[in-house]
């Protein structure tokens, strides 16, 4: 089992963690003591020397990037790999809870394209029209979605939602006590739904889009 850490040394931890997982790469010594605000080489050095004592990761030598998270401590770590996300298949607004129940598939996604998002909260959905595609998303690109509440989600955010059993990609905005989705494209209208309305569930927030060329 990993060892205590002090103040400092989570510090340390949590920068690198969060370098992992944004950027796909452990952080240089460097990196971490810009961060930290360390100007001694040997003073990051030496914490990080006592995260790999107590269990915390691992240190490859002679390499500038040789830092690697302990698999068992942090789900991000290299070793488990990119992380698998379901893709779910039709579904209606009325029946949200269905979302992961059955779905088409999964897709290993880089983590990079997560954020800061937890994978175990993030799926892959379909675009299901062309109202963004001046935005650059086009019906059936992939989609990364993080799940959340519409009440969770900033005004002018993407985000995927389900009209009936259409799954569309929109802006958003909560204006009057009503939800807007507003498309990109001028062919397609804006559309306006009371918050308990069931003919629209906001899905999340629109991270990322992946096309097959």
């Amino acid at each position: 089992m990993p060892g205590q850490l002090t103040e400092r040394q989570d510090r340390a931890y949590e920068f690198i963690r969060g370098f992992v997982r944004e950027r796909g790469k452990p952080p240089t010594l460097q990196e971490i003591g810009a961060a930290l605000g360390i100007r001694s080489t040997s003073g990051v050095h030496k914490l990080v020397a006592a995260l790999e004592q107590k269990g915390h990761l691992r240190r490859e030598p002679n390499l500038a990037r040789g830092i690697n998270l302990v698999a068992s401590d942090d789900p991000f770590a290299f070793d488990d790999g990119p992380p698998s996300l379901p893709l779910i298949s039709q579904t209606s607004s009325r029946e949200p809870e269905h979302l992961r129940r059955r779905p088409l598939g999964s897709l290993h996604v880089d983590p990079r394209l997560l954020g800061r998002a937890d994978p175990d909260g993030c799926l892959v959905a379909v675009a299901g029209d062309d109202g963004m595609n001046s935005a650059g998303i086009r019906k059936n690109d992939l989609l990364v979605v993080e799940e959340a509440p519409w009440k969770d989600v900033r005004n002018d955010e993407l985000v995927a939602a389900l009209l009936g059993e259409r799954l569309v990609v929109r802006r958003f905005e909560v204006a009057n006590g009503r939800l807007h989705l507003r498309a990109a494209e001028k062919r397609y209208a804006d559309e306006s739904f009371a918050p308990d309305d069931d003919g629209c569930h906001v899905v999340g927030r629109v991270l990322a889009v992946m096309r097959k060329l």
